[in-house]
């Protein structure tokens, strides 16, 4: 019995040994825009030809919706929680904007005068300075319904809410300091600001918490590699005469630069953002540059221009220097993208920082490796 014993804890340590052994060669490290929350959600093999394989299967209880990353324990406690989707002005007045590195996925929107304006997406993240927010736009509710999400704004156009509220989508509406609050040091209507797990706490108690069930994924993650291609380390998306961003390949995923159309010079800058005390800037990043296309319209209730986002346009994933095409299809405004490539397989888009360009079919999407 003894040196039965003495052979099973042997065996138990060994097992043990090389469980540690694949856990580290599991976890790779990643570097996003909030390294301290989220990590990678896979697991590394090697096949019989040497090849290294990344395998990877969403869930929903321990991964963001938003990104596809594992979020940390300390997270998950914080569960159930709803997508709240603020409207974040970027007219040449209201930059550096804060905030907007914190989000976990944003979405940018074409509205008038071919400016664009962000919707910053926070699930699990948050910002205690958040701004400058502004008004709704008819595309928005378009894109936030998929996601139970709540839309936080200064205000809209004279009916627009209610027409929001009615396709599913509440709205919250400048509310009260401390969860809104305009600054000094701004002119308005570029100056109000918020911290949006103050601004949580309101929602929660308007009950819209209770209206909106829990997201579905962005898009489908996954790591589907095989069919990408080389020689986009440098994007450019130009929505109008007026607003051209680039994205160029950096250490930590692509920076962002601007032209607008407004600035005296017209050149290309850094699209910085800016703490609260002021003392801190850094150049916006994401890992993963979304391009959805779509036909532009005039609202027949605001006459605004929008987008149309249902039904089947062109889509391009940019990510680490390389691209996929395809085409996004949806039915309805209820359902989450998908994407399809050109051989009409599904386009997994990569776990990470996610930024969406929603564009005129007609604006101009062109990449090097310059």
């Amino acid at each position: 019995m003894k040196k039965i014993n003495i052979l099973m804890l042997a065996l138990v340590l060994i097992a043990c040994s090389s469980s540690n052994e694949v856990t580290e060669e599991a976890n790779p490290t990643t570097t996003t825009l909030n390294d301290s929350i989220e990590v990678p959600a896979t697991t590394t093999t090697t096949s019989d030809t040497g090849e290294v394989v990344e395998e990877y299967n969403f869930d929903i209880e321990r991964m963001s919706a938003l990104t596809g990353l594992e979020i940390s324990p300390e997270l998950w406690l914080k569960r159930p929680r709803r997508v709240l989707a603020f409207k974040i002005d970027n007219n040449i007045n209201a930059r550096p904007q804060s905030g907007l590195q914190e989000a976990d996925a944003i979405f940018e929107i074409l509205v008038e005068g071919g400016m664009t304006r962000f919707l910053a997406l926070f699930l699990d993240k948050s910002s205690s300075y958040l701004g400058p927010i502004r008004s709704a736009r008819p595309t928005d509710p378009t894109v936030i319904r998929p996601y139970g999400g709540t839309l936080v704004v200064s205000g809209a156009t004279g009916g627009l809410i209610p027409t929001i509220r009615e396709s599913g989508v509440p709205v919250l509406e400048e509310t009260v300091a401390p969860s809104m609050f305009r600054i000094a040091n701004r002119n308005a209507p570029h100056n109000l600001y918020a911290d949006t797990e103050l601004v949580r706490g309101v929602v929660n108690d308007k009950g819209y918490y209770f209206l909106q069930p829990g997201p579905q994924p962005l898009y489908d993650f996954g790591y589907n590699q095989s069919n990408w291609e080389e020689g986009a380390t440098r994007i450019t998306i130009k929505y109008s005469e007026f607003t051209t961003v680039i994205w160029k390949l950096g250490e930590k995923g692509y920076e962002r630069f601007i032209i607008d159309g407004y600035a005296p010079n017209k050149e290309a800058v850094a699209h910085n953002f800016i703490s609260q005390d002021g003392n801190y800037s850094d150049i916006l990043k994401t890992q993963t540059v979304v391009v959805i296309q779509g036909p532009l319209y005039n609202d027949e209730n605001t006459t605004l221009p929008s987008i149309l986002t249902v039904g089947v346009g062109p889509v391009t994933i940019f990510h680490n220097g390389n691209l996929i095409q395809g085409t996004w299809r949806r039915n309805d405004i209820k359902e989450p993208f998908t994407f399809i490539d050109n051989n009409q397989n599904l386009i997994e888009v990569p776990p990470s920082s996610q930024w969406i360009h929603i564009v005129p079919t007609n604006g101009e999407i062109t990449w090097n490796s310059n």
